[in-house]
């Protein structure tokens, strides 16, 4: 399979930007990239670009992704349906985003692919994404794993440089994803996330920092999953070793190669006339109690309603796993985002 499609970028002034029109899967996408990104002479570029075939996983639709968010102007859940990342999988549409990019097949891989090649806090390029090889510094990027009484997680932090139209507007994204005993993240199909994300700063992003942004009152804390329970199990003193991002890249949050983290136990007793998620999570001095939170028969699990509900999440996987969002305090900085999987008590379907 080859197509090929002609970009022409004509610039007349510093503030006009060279445009790339590129084929990717069929589908063509916008790239509006400004001199300084490209380091490019101006002048008027035409460009062939084959569409690579085969360049990622096809993955089948997860059933019943769900999840939540603290602010929908800055994140909204959902499956994915992105023209070149979709699938019907765990989702974020980002900054009023159309659509929903694939998390694991998207950000997550792409991340891993670069590390993987050049070393934690690399440039991630067009390549780990899939496409042919161009000069664009598309973002910074760094990977870490913790665990928590028990528990495995694997924690992606994205810090985006050059602005295209074909991948979601933000200046951090930090992806937590639950586990297995091996350390190895859930498979698509059961994937469970959760995170934080910030707008882009003001000015032009330099080429190496770890400042995500955080720090900006537009943060959002977001969580999401594939196989969401719809109807609660019994489970008896279930127990889940949980981690909370938080501040990814701020003093409080730490560096993103080595976040600091919430850390704690949470304990379902759904069925025996409790109906209750108890128990903690801490960073330092900081601890946010889960007392008052209820089990719903559908899998969700919130405290209080309305604006006065600050906790919200769900149950996965027939509740081996959960994720949810705390809001703890006046302003979006104490926001958390948390997720977990059970370490030990007893789930009866």
């Amino acid at each position: 399979m080859a197509a090929t499609l002609r970009a022409i970028a004509a610039a007349t002034s510093e503030n006009v930007p060279d445009v790339f029109l590129l084929v990717f899967r069929k589908k063509p996408a916008v790239f509006n990239l400004n001199q300084e990104d490209m380091k490019m002479k101006k002048s008027t570029l035409a460009l062939a670009i084959m569409a690579l075939a085969g360049s990622g996983a096809v993955f089948a639709a997860s059933p019943n992704v769900q999840g939540g968010s603290s602010n929908p102007a800055g994140v909204v859940v959902g499956s994915s349906n992105h023209s070149l990342f979709g699938g019907g999988n765990s989702g974020v549409a980002l900054d009023g985003a159309g659509s929903y990019i694939d998390l694991a097949g998207g950000p997550i891989k792409g991340s891993n692919t670069a590390i993987a090649a050049r070393g934690d806090g690399t440039i991630m390029r067009p390549a780990d994404i899939g496409m042919l090889p161009l000069p664009i510094n598309i973002a910074q990027v760094w990977n870490a794993t913790d665990s928590s009484n028990g528990a495995n997680f694997a924690i992606n932090s994205i810090r985006q440089i050059t602005q295209i139209s074909l991948a979601p507007q933000f200046g951090g994204l930090v992806i937590g994803q639950v586990a297995n005993a091996s350390g190895t993240p859930l498979a698509v199909g059961s994937g469970v996330y959760f995170g934080e994300w910030a707008p882009r700063a003001a000015g032009t992003p330099p080429s190496n920092s770890t400042d995500l942004n955080m720090g900006s009152a537009s943060r959002t804390v977001w969580y999401v999953g594939d196989n969401a329970v719809s109807s609660m199990p019994t489970a008896v003193n279930a127990t889940y070793g949980v981690i909370g991002i938080n501040g990814v890249g701020t003093t409080a949050g730490g560096t993103p190669d080595n976040p600091n983290l919430y850390k704690g136990t949470l304990t379902a007793n759904y069925g025996s006339g409790t109906n209750t998620l108890s128990g903690s999570i801490s960073r330092g001095a900081n601890t946010l109690s889960f007392a008052g939170t209820t089990i719903h028969n559908d899998g969700r699990f919130t405290r209080g309603s309305g604006s006065s509900e600050d906790i919200n999440g769900r149950f996965y996987n027939g509740a081996q796993a959960l994720a949810g969002i705390h809001k703890a305090g006046a302003g979006v900085a104490d926001d958390v985002a948390f997720g977990g999987s059970k370490v030990s008590g007893t789930i009866t379907p």
